[in-house]
């Protein structure tokens, strides 16, 4: 499994050159691309206004371009179309440690004879070394076979001279044929002095394949010891650069524009941020105007967000260069866009389809406008409600010629984000010629501002909509770039550094929260507050902002009560015009807690889907979701797709139900053994290629079902106050989806902070590293193992931990923690079986060969401090039942860990719920008042606190000891846990 950043490839379809037979028709290569560029009014644009992009530098940061592609030599205009190639990889790296005496006819090296007669060297030594195709990676689309002879055995033989001025190195020859003969090859400076190319292999004219893959020399150190050698050994960088613009058989979208092409990922599409930044850096330098990054989503560790947010930064700071961004194909779950910040300078893409486009490219009937589904989908990590735009995601486009004929079908927002940037290329060649100073800023809001919204569907998963070039020229010939280069007004939330787009509110509704507005512009400022739904409102509708000095303003939830995801903007407008907004994200789910087993019956048109939040809590043993298709009264029966995603964004389940190509199935099922308390989302699609089947339409039955003996909520918090040794509580449990005959008993307690170890250890690519052993006792109570890296580290690892079977003798798999790029893996298991572990830390992805890791472990003892009455039982599906707990307190320590356990009578364990034990000597009054007010003072003092309390399960802060709630919401739970008073949990019936 790949984790590493991503090309955006989701499907390849092999095309042919130029005009292809097919089913006995002819079929145009550009058919595809003129259909897109009219949904998006490019056509019109460009025929009205004569532009095509010339004099605009689009940067295509990828994996590498075939430089030698027919469509990829010239503009129309004659001048050359890749004006430049770098390369943040090493994948053609060549160390040329060798060296000989020129002057002769042959050189050995390593045993083999070359021929050198005629090739100068002002120095009189050669610098010789070889590349290897076992030094790409193997997971590469060019399989390690440059030369394309059906192996990867092959190395070929690179000379380096410097045949002008004595030690400076300057010319490179590669033996590309393999027949040890360099005289025959062609002599290459670095590409951009020369715009020079070579192949490794020959091609043969009268096979059907190509037997050939064209590079480039990037980079070539003076002192002669090392050379860069680079190659799109992927496909997908040269896809790009022919949507943006291609000239030749095919035409892309601004065919007069030059093309730097920036390598950034290697054959396999893999790369990272610090590399993604390099090319950032470089191409800015060298010229961009535009700079495309179809790439996917970064990893998910906090390393590679810094990385990811400081490349954000350094693009802010220029104003001229205008970033695009490709949304990422790791949709559909809430969340997962590539997270461009909330840069004037960064514009992100979805993935938009047209009926006619789905009809030919993929021959299939579905009805309407479109989104792809795997599309990222908002608000990103910074809160944004990302993507910016939509653009058609599917085309025939240009790739490596060894790749069949050059020309495949490639979808994803990769493609949609080339669309944008050969877009905004047209844009600022007619604002050029109109004699207008643009900006990045200014170019992108045009596009957002000039885009329309796309029915059906969720601004978390179109942003602004379908751009529209026509419309988006017309914005920016009437705009003043000044005042689109400005952020007006700067909003932050108090606890939070830097600008905020906006918030998520997920796993924990919040009833009210705080941000702060500062006036960026020279003047005075009275900002009129206006929300475009009615469950938000501002404490202010009006509010003065002098210059530069923030000033505070709350925002207020009345959450709707139907379960759903739900998004609304607050847009700050000052005389008349939008200077600010701010998005608030909210997911409603159906609460478990209160209906363990819930069904929804409905249908979907193809590419269509319907997302579903399910809130579990602690003590569920199992969390299962059942999908079936329904067959049409006519016989036939649609196809969908189930996705799964946990309380922290990660997918853990996809598959499909329905009709299939090879194997239909009417229904699929995914169990989640004790779930994880909070959020869980599925997603319901209905796929695009029904009228395969003779479908139109999905119709489902989706049914959501949680098992266990559980409460309500992440634990069971406890409080007891200073001195007290006993407490005994009264707790009520309720059933799940299924019925169990037994009781619950008690484990703990211990402190929180106890038996804790840690070790370091090294961690080396492709290596497992080992912690050493240790024994979990016969009376342990949890056993957890995290893992965190010693330094800064952008890669990926995963957490195993093994258990020594006493009869074999051998260690055996007890659990792992193996994320999709993360980096903080962690384990918990709670009664862990007795006996002799290991910990081994999986190398998958180490940037730099080895990395160090701590890893640290805590192992905790019950002390049987807890008594649990409660009688063996039958326990039907969704009762309820009280057990009365009895809890002995340890005399040292203030905050204590336990567990409650619903055993089977034949003593099978079905679930753990987790008990908090906090020793305080405060205590809190609280008191509900008319008017949604609710107070908080100290029980001994009546002095007003500060905190945060839960009504319903939102969150509302506390201030000077005072809350407000929405008045028409009847209190069913308060509580508050803060750990400086005992805990507080009122029920009210």
């Amino acid at each position: 499994m790949l984790r590493k950043l991503k090309i955006m490839l989701i499907i390849l379809m092999i095309i042919l050159p130029g005009r292809v037979h097919a089913q006995e028709a002819f079929i145009d290569v550009n058919e595809g691309m003129k259909e897109a560029l009219k949904t998006i009014k490019v056509d019109v644009f460009r025929e009205n206004t004569g532009v095509d992009g010339r004099g605009i530098r689009v940067a295509v940061i990828d994996t590498g371009i075939d430089v030698s592609h027919p469509d990829l030599q010239k503009t129309p205009g004659g001048s050359i179309k890749i004006v430049d190639y770098a390369d943040f990889t090493d994948e053609g790296r060549v160390e040329t440690k060798y060296v000989a005496a020129a002057g002769g006819n042959t050189i050995k090296i390593d045993g083999i004879e070359f021929n050198v007669a005629g090739i100068k060297s002002k120095s009189g030594k050669y610098h010789l070394g070889f590349l290897k195709e076992k030094q790409l990676d193997e997971r590469g689309y060019i399989n390690q076979d440059l030369n394309r002879d059906g192996d990867s055995d092959d190395s070929f033989g690179v000379l380096v001279t410097d045949p002008v001025l004595p030690g400076i190195y300057d010319t490179v020859y590669v033996d590309g044929n393999l027949n040890f003969n360099f005289t025959d090859e062609r002599p290459l400076e670095a590409y951009s002095k020369g715009y020079k190319w070579s192949t490794f292999g020959r091609d043969d004219p009268g096979t059907e394949y190509v037997e050939e893959s064209s590079f480039v020399v990037s980079e070539i150190n003076p002192a002669g010891d090392t050379v860069k050698l680079s190659f799109d050994g992927n496909g997908h960088g040269t896809h790009v650069a022919g949507i943006i613009g291609a000239w030749g058989a095919m035409q892309g979208t601004a065919p007069g524009v030059q093309i730097l092409a920036i390598k950034a990922l290697g054959s396999s599409g893999d790369g990272n941020w610090d590399d993604i930044a390099g090319a950032v850096d470089y191409a800015k330098k060298h010229g961009a105007d535009i700079i495309n990054i179809s790439i996917g989503n970064l990893s998910s560790s906090k390393q590679e967000q810094k990385a990811q947010s400081e490349l954000i930064k350094k693009i802010t700071i220029d104003k001229k260069t205008l970033v695009v961004m490709a949304a990422g194909n790791t949709g559909p779950g809430l969340s997962t866009v590539s997270d461009g910040g909330d840069s004037d300078s960064v514009i992100t893409v979805w993935a938009y389809m047209s009926s006619a486009l789905w009809s030919i490219n993929y021959n299939v009937q579905v009805p309407g406008e479109t989104l792809w589904y795997f599309s990222g989908v908002g608000p990103a990590s910074s809160g944004s409600s990302l993507p910016s735009v939509v653009a058609p995601s599917s085309a025939v486009s240009t790739v490596a010629r060894w790749d069949g004929a050059g020309y495949f079908l490639m979808d994803g927002t990769s493609m949609a984000a080339p669309f944008v940037s050969g877009s905004a290329a047209l844009l600022m060649q007619k604002s050029r010629m109109e004699g207008m100073d643009v900006t990045a800023a200014s170019i992108k809001k045009s596009l957002e501002k000039g885009a329309r919204k796309i029915d059906g569907y969720n601004p978390l998963e179109q942003g602004n909509g379908l751009i529209d070039v026509v419309k988006a020229w017309d914005i920016l010939k009437s705009s003043d770039p000044k005042e689109s280069d400005i952020r007006k007004v700067e909003i932050k939330l108090p606890e939070s550094p830097g600008y905020k787009g906006g918030i998520l509110l997920r796993n924990i509704l919040v009833g009210k929260i705080d941000i702060n507005l500062t006036n960026m512009s020279e003047n005075l400022m009275k900002l009129r507050l206006e929300s475009d739904a009615g469950w938000v409102t501002a404490d202010k509708e009006y509010v003065l902002l002098p210059r530069g000095k923030p000033r505070r303003v709350s925002l207020s939830y009345d959450f709707p009560e139907k379960p759903g995801l739900y998004t609304v903007r607050t847009t700050g407008y000052s005389g008349g015009r939008s200077v600010t907004d701010f998005t608030t994200t909210a997911v409603v789910p159906y609460d478990m807690a209160g209906n363990v087993s819930m069904n929804f019956k409905n249908y979907l048109l193809p590419a269509r889907w319907q997302r579903y939040y399910f809130r579990t809590v602690a003590g569920m043993s199992e969390l299962n979701f059942s999908l079936k298709v329904l067959k049409e009264k006519n016989g036939t029966m649609g196809r969908s797709l189930l996705y799964v995603y946990d309380p922290e964004g990660q997918k853990v389940f996809d598959d499909y139900a329905g009709s299939d190509y090879m194997a239909s199935r009417d229904g699929i099922t995914f169990t989640v053994k004790n779930p994880m308390p909070g959020v869980w989302e599925a997603v319901v699609i209905s796929d695009y290629n029904l009228s395969d089947f003779g479908a139109d339409r999905t119709y489902y039955d989706l049914t959501a079902a949680a098992s266990g003996a559980f409460i309500d909520g992440d634990h069971l918090y406890l409080s007891a106050k200073k001195g007290q040794r006993q407490i005994s509580r009264e707790i009520l449990l309720k059933n799940g989806s299924k019925a169990f005959r037994g009781n619950v008993m008690g484990f703990g307690l211990a402190e929180e902070t106890q038996d804790t170890a840690s070790e370091l250890v090294t961690v080396r690519q492709g290596e497992l590293a080992r912690s050493t052993s240790f024994i979990v006792p016969p009376d342990a109570m949890s056993l957890s193992i995290e893992i965190e890296a010693a330094g800064a580290f952008s890669g990926d690892v995963d957490l195993y931990l093994y258990r020594k079977n006493d009869k074999t003798g051998r260690y055996e798999e007890a659990a792992s923690s193996a994320g999709v790029d993360v980096v903080e893996e962690k384990i918990k298991m709670v009664r862990p079986v007795p006996g002799d572990y290991i910990a081994y830390i999986d190398g998958f992805y180490v940037p730099g060969g080895s990395a160090a890791f701590r890893i640290k472990r805590q192992i905790l003892t019950d002390s049987k401090n807890i008594v649990v009455e409660d009688p063996v039982a039958m326990h039907q599906p969704g009762s309820s039942w009280k057990v009365k707990l009895h809890i002995d307190i340890p005399e040292k320590g203030t905050n204590f860990i336990g567990y409650l356990v619903a055993k089977e009578d034949g003593g099978n364990e079905l679930s753990w719920i987790p008990i908090k034990l906090g020793v305080q000597d405060r205590e809190l009054l609280v008191q509900v008042l008319p008017g949604g007010i609710i107070t908080v003072r100290e029980k001994d003092t009546l002095e007003p606190v500060d905190t945060t309390i839960i009504v319903n399960n939102i969150a509302y802060p506390v201030k000077r000891g005072s809350a407000r709630i929405p008045e028409h919401i009847k209190i069913k739970t308060i509580k508050i846990y803060d750990d400086r008073y005992t805990t507080v949990i009122m029920k009210y019936e």
